[in-house]
């Protein structure tokens, strides 16, 4: 993870975030496609278009 990205965020944030994992749950397929492309979307404002959706 690059320097500028790890410094926005403090290890209690990283903690409390990475806790969510040890309660798996069931999403809704269509919230968790909505989600994937409203990710995806920041991330290409933020960093710049790929030539694919699979360019991470």
């Amino acid at each position: 993870m690059p320097k500028e990205i790890a410094a926005e965020f403090s290890t209690e944030e990283l903690m409390e975030f990475l806790e969510g994992d040890l309660h798996p749950t069931q999403a809704d397929p269509e919230f968790k496609e909505r989600l994937r492309r409203d990710l995806w979307a920041m991330v290409q404002e933020r960093y710049g278009r790929g030539t694919d959706e699979t360019e991470h």
